[in-house]
């Protein structure tokens, strides 16, 4: 008896967790989305590097807005490939936009991470459709992105927490004792 396709999803720990999470009904979606911050965080910290991260935000930093959109372009070879990538492409689009205050980086970062959890979900139902049945992979993609809609405040703090930003409250959820147990 298997313990279920997430055993053998091709991903980071942390994914197989959303995953675990996702396809067991016992959770609830908020669950679902505590299981998701973590796992995108990992992918943050291991596709991008902190020079990025600095030479990103310290674009925002400057008086002078009107050359944001090259300056970010021109970002693009330290941005690597993945969410770096996708945090310029939603940067420069929000600043062709108009938009380059000082939360433009972090509604482009959140941006990008709701892209990547639509990337995971994805990637988690393509697996599930290769070792399970469909049904059941599609199940598990729109628990995860019901969760994904429903994390958006989480969603945006982990985003500040990337870029250095301050932040008042943690995103994580930890459960402290006997009284944090499963809701009924």
């Amino acid at each position: 008896m298997s313990d279920g396709p997430h055993r053998s999803l091709p991903m980071r720990p942390a994914w197989r967790r959303v995953a675990e999470c996702g396809d067991n009904h016992a959770f609830a979606p908020e669950e679902v989305g505590h299981a998701l911050i973590p796992a995108l965080e990992q992918d943050c910290r291991e596709e991008m590097t902190p020079q990025f991260i600095d030479a990103f935000c310290g674009l925002y930093q400057s008086l002078f807005k009107d050359q944001l959109g090259t300056e970010l372009e021109a970002l693009r070879t330290a941005a690597g490939c993945g969410i770096g990538r996708s945090l310029l492409d939603h940067a420069i689009q929000l600043a062709a936009g108009g938009e380059g205050g000082l939360d433009a980086p972090v509604h482009a970062m959140t941006n990008a991470l709701v892209d990547r959890a639509a990337k995971g979900a994805r990637h988690v139902e393509e697996h599930y459709c290769r070792k399970s049945d469909t049904p059941r992979a599609q199940d598990v993609r729109s628990r995860i992105e019901q969760a994904v809609g429903d994390s958006r405040e989480a969603l945006e703090e982990l985003s500040r927490r990337v870029l250095k930003q301050n932040s008042s409250a943690s995103a994580t959820v930890k459960q402290q004792g006997l009284d944090d147990g499963v809701r009924f």
